[in-house]
């Protein structure tokens, strides 16, 4: 292994060790923040809502993650009250194994513009959030070479209505992962351009799609919950777990 290599390796592991006293939960957090924050900048934005979301716990168990990792000098964050709003997490210099690049601000144009993508991407129960530093840099690219908001907007509609067909025709309901997903749609989207009415009428579709799609998961989330009900009541097994008194 090369020199620079091993380097490299060294950073990585060091923050790691470092973090690995921290209790379980709040450990896992460091991990993932590690994981998705920009490599640039060491830091994140990102909702509480999303990261319950995105590691399967409740918004005030990742509440008090947050500040066992800002008690433990690992992270720097600052958040608004309501927790659906975006907030930054920045990871600390001894815990964050990358060099950290100085870049401009952002622009207020490019801003909006990542900003618009996310809400976007939220409005569809068929894209994985929150957007990704990999996503967020495809992202600033497409800004960078002047793809308009709108064919960004077009095509995303259009993948997602592909993404329900494929549910709704019995496909394993994996969701979209990365904005990369909408790369070849975009081509798709220049190459015929299509009236306003058309993009109506397209938005429609997709949200009729989208409903009958959560309608059905819904329905089949209550189906498995009445089963699981039946089997305990023919088991003689109150809901708590306890058997009851015969």
């Amino acid at each position: 292994m090369s020199l620079p290599a091993m380097r490299a390796g060294q950073r990585w592991s060091q923050g790691v060790l470092q973090a690995i006293t921290l209790p379980d939960g709040a450990f896992k957090l460091y991990v993932w923040l590690r994981l998705n924050a920009r490599l640039d900048t060491g830091s994140l934005d990102v909702s509480q809502q999303d990261l319950a979301r995105a590691l399967g716990r409740a918004r005030g168990t990742i509440r008090a993650h947050l500040r066992a990792l800002e008690r433990a000098g690992i992270c720097r964050m600052t958040f608004p009250r309501n927790p659906h709003a975006r907030g930054r997490i920045e990871i600390t210099d001894d815990y964050w194994p990358y060099e950290r690049t100085l870049s401009p601000a952002d622009t207020p144009e490019l801003r909006a513009y990542l900003e618009r993508i996310r809400a976007l991407l939220a409005e569809r129960a068929c894209v994985r959030r929150p957007l990704s530093p990999p996503d967020e840099l495809v992202a600033r690219q497409w800004h960078a070479g002047g793809v308009p908001i709108e064919r960004v907007s077009r095509a995303i509609l259009m993948g997602c209505g592909r993404k329900y067909v494929s549910w709704l025709d019995g496909a394993a309901p994996v969701p979209i992962g990365s904005l990369r997903y909408f790369e070849p749609i975009l081509a798709e989207v220049e190459a015929v351009p299509a009236p306003a009415e058309y993009w109506d009428y397209v938005r429609l579709r997709v949200e009729r799609m989208e409903r009958l799609w959560l309608e059905a998961q819904a329905s089949a989330q209550r189906t498995a919950a009445d089963g699981s009900a039946r089997r305990c009541q023919g088991e003689g097994i109150a809901e708590d777990g306890s058997g009851w008194q015969r």
